[in-house]
């Protein structure tokens, strides 16, 4: 893997990060934990909502210089997997492997260069956007019952 890719990977799960509960560990031990809204590449700065400090003190928001930061931890799965969406898009609906690509940056899965699914539901309309969206349903009902168990 190339440096470029794994730069990209980074950006790529970082964006998946985006939204949910997320522990930040500075370098000198302190953490903050809340919903990471937003992060800038490539250096690291942080914004995360509904703040908690180690020391229990609540923020409404806290931006976290990125030289600061020792561990990004998130605190819960992401549901949505692009690729495994377009796995399961291509096997639910029989379509061909052209019409269907992920764009790992922004965790998106694009169907016929029109559609744009992602973990907040799907971006288009008419009757093929009505199909992905009971698609999407579907798709993340199965992984909200594999995450309870």
């Amino acid at each position: 893997m190339s440096v470029i890719d794994a730069s990209r990977k980074l950006v790529s799960e970082l964006s998946g990060m985006i939204d949910k509960k997320v522990k930040v560990i500075l370098s000198d031990g302190r953490h903050y934990e809340g919903v990471l809204i937003g992060f800038d590449h490539p250096s690291l700065n942080l914004l995360i909502q509904n703040a908690v400090d180690n020391n229990g003190v609540k923020y409404p928001k806290v931006v976290i210089k990125g030289d600061r930061v020792s561990e990004i931890l998130i605190s819960e799965i992401p549901l949505f997997d692009p690729e495994e969406f377009k796995d399961f898009l291509l096997h639910e609906m029989k379509i061909a492997e052209h019409l269907v690509r992920v764009i790992p940056e922004a965790r998106i899965v694009e169907v016929q260069g029109r559609y744009r699914v992602s973990e907040k539901g799907v971006e288009g309309v008419g009757p093929m956007a009505e199909t992905l969206y009971s698609l999407w349903k579907k798709y993340i009902a199965v992984k909200e019952k594999a995450v309870k168990g």
